[in-house]
């Protein structure tokens, strides 16, 4: 009986609840908002901004990654002022910049096969990517300075093999590059102390191209490895390529490096006779004095040496010319020389006295007590000074 009084009562229910939704009007559901992957890809790339701008590396990939996948998506039905290809681009190049930042925080800690791996995504970005807006030569100089860095990064690592081959990638984009292959020597010659190899590196490359420049650095490089005799003749084919102020000045300091004084002496000669300006061609007269000084001829010596004061007038060189001049008793020539150390050393002692006893021994005794008289009380010179003066009184 319960059974059935239940039943009924359920029935009762439903027949309610379909009474009164039947008496509810009808509700209009609003279709959902059609979907925009070009705004969506627009707000990616400004969040992809702010999380570069505030130091977030990985989110701004992730958020550059997410507007690549929606400017793509918006392609196929985007107009051209929307600049999909170049949006993509921007993209793409801001993902590498991006790693690129990563690889130097990895640098910075020292974490260098996490630095070359951040340096590889890079490289492979530019490698692969097609021009937009951005040059060619704009996209070859992002590689060039990835594989640089990714050379950098083995060599700190101590991978210097791979180092290697990174710069041989750079020579490939630029085979006359002297700062690369200086590189790639070094590593070879001070790394992995393959002296061999490193000198074929410049061998084969001054041999292909026949540059000075080349020969040269190979000059450098056997000077530097203390290998005298093949310098020299790395310098003498490099001259025979180009004669010019710079080789000349290069193989005259590399002479001079090795006290070869004579050899220098003629390096420096050709190196006056291209009319330097007056401040160099002093510093080249003043060397080549110095040169025969070491060759022990004194008279060649003090010809150059004159010529370099006559351009121009320093004290130091004057001093010495002085001093010579005192020595052989040519009172007139060290008063001459004394006199251009005073006028710009007034206070200096050496040259006062040179000049003051050249003036007692010329009999000029006015200007020798002139001079005399300020050394009186010089700790170096007043016991000479006052006894001079005590022979003129």
């Amino acid at each position: 009986m319960l059974n059935h009084r239940f039943l009924a009562l359920v029935a009762l229910m439903v027949l309610i609840i379909l009474s009164a939704c039947s008496s509810n009007k009808q509700i209009e559901v609003e279709p959902e908002p059609q979907r925009d992957p070009l705004a969506l890809a627009r707000e990616a790339a400004l969040e992809g901004s702010d999380n570069y701008d505030s130091g977030m590396f990985e989110a701004a990939i992730m958020s550059f990654e997410e507007a690549i996948a929606l400017f793509s998506e918006a392609a196929p039905t985007a107009a051209p002022g929307d600049s999909i290809a170049y949006n993509l681009e921007s993209m793409q190049l801001n993902i590498a910049k991006t790693h690129v930042d990563l690889a130097y925080e990895s640098i910075e800690a020292s974490i260098f096969t996490e630095a070359i791996q951040h340096y590889e995504t890079a490289l492979n970005i530019y490698k692969n990517h097609t021009p937009v807006r951005i040059s060619q030569d704009e996209l070859d100089e992002y590689v060039k300075g990835a594989l640089n860095n990714l050379a950098i990064a083995s060599k700190s690592s101590y991978d210097f093999e791979a180092a290697l081959t990174y710069y041989d990638q750079l020579l490939e984009m630029e085979p006359n590059n002297a700062d690369v292959l200086n590189a790639k020597f070094f590593v070879l010659k001070d790394d992995i102390k393959d002296n061999a190899r490193a000198f074929q590196v410049l061998e084969d490359y001054a041999t292909v191209s026949n540059d000075a420049a080349a020969y040269i650095m190979l000059a450098e490089g056997y000077a530097q490895s203390g290998d005298i005799s093949q310098a020299e003749k790395a310098y003498l084919k490099a001259e025979t390529l180009r004669s010019d102020a710079d080789m000349f000045t290069r193989i005259a300091n590399f002479y001079r490096a090795n006290s070869q004084w004579e050899k220098a002496n003629i390096y420096l000669e050709k190196l006056a006779a291209t009319q330097p300006e007056a401040s160099i061609l002093a510093v080249v007269y003043s060397q080549i004095g110095q040169n025969y000084n070491k060759l022990n001829n004194r008279s060649k010596m003090i010809e150059y040496l004159e010529k370099s004061v006559n351009i121009n007038p320093d004290p130091r060189i004057a001093l010495s010319i002085a001093g010579h001049y005192n020595g052989v008793k040519s009172w007139s020539k060290v008063i001459q020389y004394s006199t251009i150390v005073l006028s710009a050393e007034p206070n200096n002692s050496d040259a006062r006295i040179l000049r003051g006893v050249a003036y007692y021994q010329q009999k000029n005794y006015t200007a020798a007590k002139a001079d005399l008289e300020r050394l009186t009380s010089d700790p170096k010179y007043g016991n000479q000074a006052q006894a001079i003066l005590k022979a003129i009184k």
